[in-house]
């Protein structure tokens, strides 16, 4: 339970620093977004399995403090929701704000555009390929920032398995445990239904002895 106690604690002050980072808008990128709602989701499955540890807990005690740990942990993962949703919100407005003032600018600069002769060439006019650089670095930076998205989901996925092989092995060990302790009763079982054969087999010649013993008596004595 300490273990796991412990990576629920890492889990939160990582989710901390990452919304830290974002309300100071130091990073507001799409990944750092992805990576949040990762640890989110990773912590939340570890209040459930610390709340499955804590009812299983024989000790009084012990399992009146897990279960206020396990109470404080949904507590802060209620504030950690609320906070990432406000700041999500937040986020959105001033990207469509930015995204206004973008094409505000951009029908702008049209208006303002010289007109070209209708022969000249698409290619010569200086607006058009300026459009067309645009629309190429915004599809690499969003392909980028799904790239980069996928990269801290799946790292985020990775270090979580990380975490919690310590306790796959605990329960590989206790399955092992389990088998053996299986076979060595069916080990005994086996001994004692052979033992029973032989006792009995042993009490059948015990009889037959003795009516031979009982009959030699009686036929040569009287």
């Amino acid at each position: 339970m300490n273990s796991l106690y412990n990576h629920a604690l890492k889990q939160v002050n990582a989710l901390q620093r990452d919304l830290e980072k974002f309300q100071s808008g130091e990073d507001t990128s799409v990944a750092l977004q992805g990576q949040i709602a990762a640890t989110v989701n990773a912590f939340k499955r570890s209040i459930d399995d610390y709340d499955s540890m804590a009812k299983k807990e024989m000790i009084d005690a012990k399992r009146e403090k897990a279960f206020a740990r396990v109470t404080k942990f949904r507590e802060d993962l209620d504030s950690i929701n609320r906070n990432f949703a406000q700041l999500k919100s937040r986020e959105e407005q001033l990207s469509h704000g930015r995204n206004r003032s973008q094409l505000l600018e951009r029908r702008q600069s049209r208006l303002n555009a010289p007109v070209e002769h209708p022969y000249q060439s698409a290619s010569s006019s200086p607006y058009l390929q300026q459009a067309h650089a645009i629309r190429e670095r915004d599809f690499a930076q969003k392909t980028s920032n799904v790239l980069d998205d996928m990269l801290h989901q799946g790292k985020a996925v990775l270090d979580d398995l990380y975490q919690q092989r310590p306790m796959l092995k605990s329960t590989q060990r206790k399955m092992l445990d389990a088998a053996n302790t299986l076979g060595l009763s069916r080990n005994v079982i086996q001994l004692i239904e052979r033992r029973s054969a032989e006792d009995k087999w042993i009490f059948y010649a015990g009889v037959c002895i003795t009516l031979l013993a009982m009959w030699a008596i009686v036929h040569y004595l009287t």
